[in-house]
C-alpha cells in the first residue's frame, strides 16, 4: 500500500514530520509482546514492572508495552461492563488488583504498544511487526464484543500557531461523520467512554466563520467544552505542551504527555485482519491534512456545514458523510 503525503511534509525547524503509533489488541502475553518487538527490530527488553516493558535500543527507536489498569477502572466508573452486559463484579477488582488483571488481561484489557514516532516515509517499516502480531494470533476490535479496542496514532503538527491548530480541528470536524463511516467504528468503542464525539456546541462554534482566536482563546474555549482526553481528536498533548499548568489542573491526575502532535484516537484495532496496514490508517488520517491545508475549501465546507446542520434534524451525519465524499472526491468503504 502506499503511502500519502500531506501538503506540509516538514515542521518549523524544517525536519521531516513523524508519527508514532499506539496499538491495543488481546490474545498475547505481554512478554511474549515484548518478544516480538525485539525479533523483529533487535534491541534490549526492560521489565519495568509486572505491566510494564521498554524494547529499548531497537533499529527504530524505544517500543513500551503496557497492560493499563486504568483502563478497567475508567471502564467500571462509567458502567461500560454492565451495559455491554457482562457480568463482573467490580468490587473484586478494587480489593485485588492484580488478581483482576490477570483474569481480564486477555479480554477487557488490551496489551498496548507504544511505537517510537517514525518519519512519515518510513512508516512501511512497521510492517514488519503487523505480520509478526497477526502470525502469533493478536486480537483486534472485532473479535469480541467486550474488545473496545483502539488504533491511535500521534501525528507531529507542522506548526503551534492558532491558526494552524484550528484549521486541523476544523477539518477533522468536518470529516468526523465521514470517517465513521469510512472505517466502520465498531459499536462497542461508540458507547465506550474512550471517544466520545465533540459537543455539538463546541463543533458549530469553531466551524463560524468569524471564529479567530489567539491561542489562549483557543485553549480556553477547548476545555469549556471538552475537559477530558475521551475525544477522537484528543488536543489535550498539545495545548499541555502550551500551557502544562492550565491543562494539568483541568485534567487532575489523568495521564497527559505534553508533545507537538495531534492525539488521533478514532480507528478501530484491526491488527488481525490480513489486509490491514498501518500505513491504511495514515492515508485515511491524510484527508485531514489535505482539507486542512485547503483554506477556501475549508471555509465552504463549514459555512455549508453550518447552514445543513440547522437544517437537517435527523439523519444528519449520515447525510454530511454522503455529502462530503462525493464533493472532496472520498471514498466510504475501507
Amino acid at each position: 500500500m502506499s503511502i500519502n503525503l500531506p501538503p506540509r511534509t516538514e515542521n518549523e525547524e524544517g525536519e521531516k514530520r513523524t508519527v508514532g503509533f499506539e496499538l491495543e489488541f488481546a490474545g498475547l502475553e505481554i512478554t511474549r509482546t515484548a518478544e516480538i518487538i525485539q525479533e523483529a527490530y533487535g534491541g534490549e527488553i526492560i521489565e519495568d514492572n509486572r505491566y510494564e516493558y521498554r524494547i529499548i535500543d531497537t533499529e527504530l527507536g524505544e517500543f513500551r508495552v503496557e497492560l493499563d489498569a486504568r483502563i478497567l477502572q475508567k471502564m467500571a466508573s462509567k458502567n461500560f461492563l454492565e451495559n455491554i452486559g457482562l457480568d463482573i463484579d467490580t468490587g473484586k477488582f478494587t480489593d485485588s488488583l492484580e488478581d483482576a488483571l490477570d483474569t481480564m488481561a486477555k479480554s477487557v484489557i488490551p496489551i498496548e504498544i507504544v511505537m517510537p514516532p517514525v518519519e512519515l516515509n518510513d512508516m512501511d517499516r512497521l510492517e514488519k511487526l503487523q505480520v509478526q502480531l497477526q502470525k502469533n494470533k493478536a486480537e483486534g476490535t472485532k473479535t469480541s464484543i467486550i474488545h473496545a479496542f483502539g488504533m491511535h496514532l500521534n501525528i507531529e503538527s507542522p506548526d503551534l500557531k492558532a491558526e494552524t491548530l484550528l484549521a486541523y480541528l476544523r477539518s477533522f470536524m468536518l470529516l468526523y461523520p465521514w470517517l465513521l463511516e469510512k472505517l466502520n467504528i465498531d459499536i462497542t468503542r461508540r458507547i465506550s467512554p474512550f471517544v466520545d464525539s465533540f459537543p455539538d456546541a463546541y463543533v458549530n462554534k469553531i466551524l463560524e466563520p468569524d471564529y479567530k482566536p489567539d491561542l489562549e482563546t483557543l485553549i480556553d474555549d477547548y476545555l469549556i467544552f471538552n475537559d477530558t482526553r475521551n475525544r477522537p481528536l484528543d488536543m489535550m498533548p498539545i495545548f499541555g505542551l502550551l500551557d502544562q499548568e492550565r491543562i494539568s489542573k483541568v485534567l487532575g491526575g489523568e495521564k497527559n504527555n505534553p508533545r507537538p502532535t495531534f492525539h488521533y484516537r478514532l480507528p478501530n484495532s484491526r491488527i488481525d485482519e490480513p489486509d490491514w496496514k498501518f500505513s491504511g490508517e495514515w492515508n485515511d488520517w491524510c484527508e485531514v491534512e489535505k482539507l486542512a491545508a485547503d483554506k477556501d475549501m475549508l471555509n465552504k465546507l463549514s459555512r455549508l456545514y453550518l447552514v445543513r446542520r440547522s437544517k437537517t434534524l435527523v439523519s444528519f451525519k449520515k447525510e454530511w458523510a454522503e455529502t462530503i465524499s462525493i464533493l472532496l472526491d472520498l471514498e466510504v468503504t475501507s
